[in-house]
């Protein structure tokens, strides 16, 4: 399935960016050429329910009412790629 693509490449983008890490829209942004920004925010939400990426929420620091969301991968999650972990529910992409 494609969405389990899109979860490894989200996976490997985070990995390519570690230690740092990246707004969520910024996320949508680099995959929304191939995918929905729904089917993004639902691969964010399990990769972040499986523990392979943080979520991490702050206040913006302009507008007061709003708050910034900002995600990293984690171990877990860089052992996917790895592949000393794995999950049905993800494809890592191999470059030839």
């Amino acid at each position: 399935m494609r969405v389990k693509l899109l979860r490894g490449l989200i996976l490997d983008f985070l990995h390519r960016i570690y230690p740092h890490n990246i707004e969520k829209i910024a996320i949508i942004e680099t995959f929304y050429k191939d995918w929905k920004p729904k089917q993004i925010e639902k691969s964010l939400g399990y990769l972040k329910d499986k523990g392979y990426i943080e979520e991490i929420q702050f206040s913006h620091p302009v507008k007061k009412f709003e708050k910034l969301t900002v995600y990293k991968i984690t171990p877990d999650g860089i052992d996917i790629l790895e592949k000393t972990k794995t999950d049905e529910g993800i494809t890592i992409y191999e470059e030839e």
